[in-house]
């Protein structure tokens, strides 16, 4: 990658706001020194790992890594012998192991679903040992503890020991009655390493002692009393003990520090790595970034945002990037304004991201070729420094890209061919693009020129697509369309910003035919797009309606099966206690008739009694639905023999229409009857527990979408109702299909006992997906 294409697509700018999101100094400069990769491999792994931490982060929360010191040196230095390592060196070494230990017991307790992160747990060495020789030598600001060695601990107490004696008797000296006059001040001090008081200078002479130091003023001597040289002397002599322990002590800190250097090294590095990647992630989720698929044979980033223009407090409109695989230009026009060039800012500037492995701000399921090179001419070349004018820096950078791109590449180009004649800027820029446009090349140009735009329309390899924008208001939508090209718009922008009514009409005279019929074109182009773009909507507003019907439908089937299925247990639970209590009485009578308790009279009378009892029950089962008061407008009615309910909206003759949810049905007028509102409590027939069957007559089922064996035995179900509700001809509804459930049901239909004939229906009632069923005669048959 050219470092001018990464400064022109500004890709350094969004590595500053990285860096931002790591924790130390290490770890920013990492993300700085980001580059897209430009092998395959490399850029799916660097993005791999990058979800996969986004992936752990999600689930366990942030990395244990917060900010730790740059050691390099340090280490550098301890490696070179008879290196002393002073106390802030270490201390930073040991903030650095501790937040090692820290990320790898976190790492090591949830990285197993991670693999891609797997090596950074295995670069950080478990230093357990120097870090607790490092906490137990090295207090908070890095000076020697007592704890670092028992003789530096006995010289201390020593020192602290002799000290405390000494300020006793200094103090003394300095409350006693004859010094008020001698001193200066009363407090004691030190000078040169030395503890001495204040004494007037003209009283010095008087006073016993050894002069240490005087003050500015020459007023006060500093005076170090006979008696406290010897003190002073012992006490310096420790604190010299105390200095060289505690530099042996470092040294041996040190020396632990150049044995552990390689994996104290490999730490650091690992830390380092861990805070770039760490940074990646907290980017990415700060603008919902998505994980991209990098390798595609077609750019298709939906819903896309520049990240740069996302860090700014106004609203972002995403833009779909996109270039089918059977396309390898993509040609975008329009007004100025309207968001081209920061369209192809952004294709480039998230390839570069992707490849460097970003989270993208992008919709998921995004895609994307991978490129070995992103070139870009973008912007003003104007070079004082090489003596080079817009236009020649242009070209310039042109020839590198010619020269220099080969394939996978992606070439971006804005307005190819501007700072010279028009007519000759356009034949330059189309000149490119044939040029350019190579298997394994994909290129993204914007352009006012007209011969662009046709060429756009007239090469199947092309794409062309236009900034959206506004015509009435002058507005840009800041969105691409694609399929078509947009006008530029000149006129009509000029004379929004200022520009004299008279001038416009001059520019417009000095347009040529040509110039003015293509425009003319474009426009009613232009028109056409926005008129099919609404026929669109509204088809897609249609197609959202119907698919809202279709749901309530299923939702009503759904609904209609599952209010069948519990009439039929209700009415099986029911049958079987009949015939439990039946056997039970039965049962009993036997036994007194064994036992000699009831005669053959008593049996016959117990037949006949029961035999009765089922006749009653078989008419009331069978008797007729009792008339009800015929249903009004807006009451809630109920399609006998379908049980869809709904509220009556419509009656005209024989027909009705009743709404249920955003569903109309309209039925027979005299299949309908009043039902409860919906929530109300079951009424007997509807499945209440210990009712009796329903009254209404079975006339067809269906059975569509319904597995071969669960299909039978609903029929099965259906036809033993139908029977005992004394139906003579139903309707069996299985469809066409593959056959299969049609061919299921006649095979039960030939071996059931409850049909005397079967056979397909006619047209009107529904052909081959119906099969009628009759239920009395004496001709048995099948097709």
């Amino acid at each position: 990658m050219r470092e001018r294409d990464l400064e022109a697509l500004e890709f350094p700018r969004v590595l500053e706001q990285l860096a931002n999101f790591a924790r130390s100094p290490s770890g920013k400069a990492a993300c700085s020194a980001l580059r897209p990769h430009s092998n395959l491999e490399e850029a799916n792994a660097a993005l791999t790992r990058t979800a996969q931490l986004a992936a752990l982060v999600g689930e366990h929360g942030e990395l244990p890594l917060g900010e730790f010191p740059d050691i390099r040196a340090s280490l550098l230095a301890a490696a070179r012998p008879g290196w002393v390592l002073d106390g802030p060196s270490l201390l930073a070494i040991r903030q650095v192991v501790d937040a090692a230990e820290d990320t790898r017991r976190f790492l090591r307790q949830h990285v197993r679903p991670y693999p891609a992160l797997q090596p950074w747990l295995d670069r950080i060495a478990p230093l357990l040992e120097l870090r607790a020789t490092l906490h137990r030598a090295l207090d908070e600001h890095g000076q020697i503890t007592d704890d670092a060695s028992e003789e530096l601990a006995k010289v201390r107490r020593e020192i602290r020991h002799l000290r405390a004696r000494l300020e006793r008797r200094l103090q003394a000296l300095l409350h006693e009655p004859h010094m008020q006059e001698v001193l200066a001040d009363h407090f004691v001090t030190l000078r040169h390493n030395r503890y001495v008081i204040p004494v007037r200078s003209t009283h010095a002479a008087r006073f016993e002692g050894v002069v240490q130091d005087r003050s500015a003023s020459g007023e006060t001597a500093f005076i170090e009393p006979l008696f406290a040289v010897e003190a002073n002397n012992r006490l310096m002599m420790a604190a010299k003990e105390e200095e060289r322990l505690v530099r042996r002590i470092l040294a041996d800190l040190t020396e632990m520090v150049r044995t552990e250097q390689p994996a104290l090294l490999a730490t650091f590095e690992a830390l380092t790595e861990l805070d770039c990647l760490a940074a990646l992630v907290r980017y990415g989720r700060s603008y919902q970034g998505t994980v991209p698929k990098i390798g595609a044979e077609e750019i298709e980033l939906r819903s896309a945002r520049h990240p740069l223009l996302l860090a700014q407090p106004r609203t972002v409109v995403p833009i779909d990037l996109l270039l089918p695989r059977d396309k390898t230009v993509l040609v975008i026009t329009g007004p100025n304004t309207g968001g081209k060039t920061v369209a192809l800012k952004t294709l480039g500037l998230l390839a570069l991201m992707a490849q460097s492995g970003f989270l993208l701000p992008v919709a998921e399921r995004s895609q994307l070729p991978h490129f070995s090179g992103v070139f870009a001419d973008i912007g003003d070349e104007q070079s004082l420094a090489r003596n080079l004018s817009t236009f020649s820096a242009h070209v310039a950078n042109l020839v590198e890209i010619v020269r220099d791109a080969h394939p996978p590449a992606l070439i971006l180009l804005d307005e190819p061919g501007v700072g010279t004649d028009p007519e000759e800027g356009a034949a330059l820029a189309v000149g490119l693009l044939r040029t350019l446009a190579r298997p394994g090349m994909l290129l993204a140009v914007t352009s006012h020129y007209s011969p662009v735009k046709l060429f756009a329309l007239a090469e199947p390899q092309c794409l062309a697509a236009s900034v959206d924008f506004d015509v009435s208001s002058l507005e840009p939508k800041y969105r691409l369309v694609y399929h078509t090209v947009g006008e530029s718009l000149a006129f009509p922008i000029a004379q929004r910003l200022g520009l004299p009514p008279a001038l416009l009409e001059a520019a417009s005279q000095a347009r040529s035919r040509q110039g003015q019929e293509l425009a003319e074109a474009l426009a009613r182009l232009e028109e056409t797009r926005r008129l099919y773009e609404e026929r669109l909507a509204r088809a897609e507003e249609a197609r959202q309606r119907a698919e809202e019907a279709r749901k309530e439908a299923e939702r009503l089937a759904a609904e209609l099966r599952e209010k069948k299925q519990r009439q039929w247990s209700a009415e099986l639970h029911e049958a079987k206690e009949f015939l439990r209590q039946l056997r039970a009485r039965g049962e009993e009578l036997l036994a007194r008739v064994q036992q000699g308790e009831a005669d053959r009279t008593t049996l016959r009378q117990f037949l006949q009694r029961e035999h009765d009892a089922v006749d009653a029950a078989l008419e009331q089962w069978q008797q007729p639905v009792t008339p009800e008061r015929e249903a009004a407008i807006g009451d809630w009615v109920e399609v006998v023999g379908q049980g869809v309910r709904g509220r009556l909206t419509k009656v005209a003759g024989e027909r009705a229409w009743i709404e249920r949810g955003s569903m109309r049905f309209e039925v027979p007028r005299a299949r309908l009857r009043s039902a409860p509102p919906p929530g109300s409590a079951p009424q007997r027939g509807e499945g209440a527990t210990g009712t009796v069957p329903t009254t209404e007559e079975p006339r067809e089922i269906s059975l569509l979408g319904l597995r071969a064996r669960e299909a039978i035995e609903r029929l099965e179900q259906f036809l033993d109702r139908a029977v005992r509700a004394g139906a003579t001809r139903v309707r069996v509804i299985h469809g066409v299909g593959s056959g299969a459930l049609k061919r299921a049901v006649s095979e039960y239909l030939q071996h059931s006992p409850y049909p005397v004939s079967f056979h397909p229906a006619e047209p009107e009632e529904g052909g081959a997906g119906v099969t009628i069923v009759n239920l009395e005669g004496e001709d048995k048959r099948s097709w």
